[in-house]
This record gives C-alpha cells, sequence and structure tokens, in this order.
C-alpha cells in the first residue's frame, strides 16, 4: 500500500507541474522599427504614446510615461535597457535635450546606429522636445530590397507632439500624423487620447511601415498600441518587449494594443473599434 501510495503522489505531483503556468520569456532587444507619436499637455500632466509597426509583436514597450513630467518612444533597434534609461531620466526631471544626450552617449550605448527616440518633457507649463535617429537612417535611403524607405524625427513642442518613424513609406507617415495631432477637431474630439488615435490612423493612412505593403497588399501595419496616463497617475512601462498590461490592474488609464499577422487585416481598424468603445464608456 505505503508503494502504490507513493507512486500515486509522484503522479500527482507530476500532472500539477505539467498543468502550471509556464514562465514567458521575453527578448531584451528587438527591431521595433516604427512610427508612434508621443503626446502631453502641460495643463494636465496627461501623457501618452502611440505606435504602430509591421512587428508581430505587441507594442506597448516603446512608451515610457511619466505624468506631469513627460513621455517618449524608443524604437527602431529596440532594446528594454534603453528604454529604461529614458524612463528613468524623464523620472529624474531631465530636459528632452538631456535625456538624448544620456542615452545616445557611446559610454552606455555602443549601438547608437541602431537607434530612434522621441521625447517630449515638461517644464514650468512649458514643453520641450528632442529626438535622436541614426544618422545611416535619417532621411530617404534605400533598402537591401531596392524599396526606399524614411526615417525621421518631427516635433512641435509648443502643441507637446513628436512623431517619429522608421522604415516607413515617406515622410508623410510622421508629418501626417504630426498634422493630425495639431488638428483642432470642430466635433470636439480634442483630448489627448483623441489627438493619439487621429495621429495614429493618419500614418497608416499615409503608407506606414513600408515592409507589410506587400503588391497588392496595403496592411501598413501589424500591431499597433495606444497608452495614456493622467497627470495624477504613477510612472508606467511595461516590463518586458511584447508584452501588454491592457486588461490588467497594472495598465495605465488608456492601454489599448492589437497584433495580428502580415497579410491580414490592418489592427488599426479593431483598435479603433475598441477605441471607441472606450471612449463612450467615459465619463462626460
Amino acid at each position: 500500500m505505503i508503494g502504490t501510495y507513493r507512486v500515486l503522489m509522484l503522479l500527482s505531483g507530476l500532472l500539477l507541474a505539467a498543468c502550471a503556468p509556464q514562465a514567458v520569456e521575453y527578448p531584451t532587444e528587438m527591431e521595433m522599427t516604427t512610427w508612434s507619436i508621443v503626446g502631453v499637455d502641460p495643463k494636465t500632466g496627461d501623457v501618452g504614446v502611440a505606435v504602430a509597426s509591421c512587428v508581430e509583436s505587441f507594442g506597448d514597450a516603446v512608451a515610457a510615461l511619466v505624468p506631469g513630467k513627460g513621455a517618449a518612444a524608443t524604437q527602431a533597434g529596440f532594446d528594454v535597457k534603453n528604454r529604461n534609461i529614458v524612463f528613468e531620466a524623464i523620472k529624474e526631471g531631465l530636459t528632452a535635450e538631456a535625456v538624448i544626450a544620456r542615452v545616445t552617449d557611446p559610454a552606455s550605448d555602443a549601438q547608437t546606429d541602431r537607434r530612434q527616440y522621441g521625447v517630449l518633457t515638461m517644464h514650468d507649463g512649458f514643453v520641450r522636445a528632442a529626438g535622436f535617429t541614426t544618422p545611416t537612417r535619417q532621411g530617404v535611403t534605400l533598402g537591401e530590397d531596392g524599396v526606399a524607405r524614411f526615417a525621421g524625427v518631427m516635433a512641435d513642442p509648443s502643441r507637446g507632439v513628436s512623431a517619429q518613424g522608421n522604415t516607413l513609406a515617406s515622410a508623410e507617415v510622421v508629418q501626417g500624423p504630426l498634422d493630425a495631432y495639431r488638428y483642432e477637431d470642430p466635433a470636439g474630439f480634442n483630448t489627448l487620447p483623441d489627438r493619439l488615435m487621429r495621429a495614429l490612423e493618419a500614418g497608416a493612412i499615409a503608407g506606414g511601415d513600408v515592409r507589410c505593403n506587400i503588391g497588392s497588399v496595403r496592411q501598413t501595419t501589424s500591431m499597433a498600441a495606444i497608452l495614456v496616463a493622467r497627470g495624477t497617475d504613477p510612472p508606467y512601462a511595461t516590463e518586458n518587449i511584447g508584452m501588454t498590461d491592457a486588461g490588467t490592474d497594472k495598465a495605465p488609464w488608456l492601454n489599448l494594443s492589437v497584433k495580428t499577422e502580415r497579410g491580414k487585416e490592418n489592427p488599426l481598424l479593431d483598435l479603433r473599434r475598441q477605441y471607441d468603445q472606450w471612449r463612450r464608456n467615459q465619463p462626460k
């Protein structure tokens, strides 16, 4: 009987181990070639980032949100350590220019030729903006596939916005979101989340990520996300690349994130549906 009992206990332990949830291993680096929009409101302290890319993974980790102080997007050759450097620098209260200087210092990063950043910081009601795109990717370049692509940063600190991207169909994928963010909707859809959402869509309309535009398929992106924290909320950044906190207690005030395979329906369509539902449920 004792032998049978021990066998049953062993089998039970093996069964429990097999059923236990397996820890997910996330990468620390990823080619997060993409376009994004960073927005801040110096009056309320609200901060947000919207992002899209032809990468089949959640893109939330691009965003670093520090309510009342600033926000940033880290992309291209994405390294979560660099995102965290930016995140901590904004929390320290550094200016956007100082944040860029710190994260692009060759002493702390030997691969600045792979990086791109867009940073906005707030100081006594004023916004400062700074961006970085590695010189080898700046402007229009020709890829190994012979397809032209654009990379660059455009910002308007007076309106609290920075738009940036790389591996894009054209410069309009950055200019379009910048203009869409600054647009004053006569219907009144002019909150920070509203501006980020329509700016993200403007990038898709302009052609988005060149890699998703294959033949007659004009998907423009494989993932999209929008994250916003209110002025009184704590700082926020996802822990790992490729993960989302959407729908959990860890998520900021607004956190919507979608992804799909290349060649499928544009995920921005689903993001817009989710966003409209979220907005309808907000207090008037």
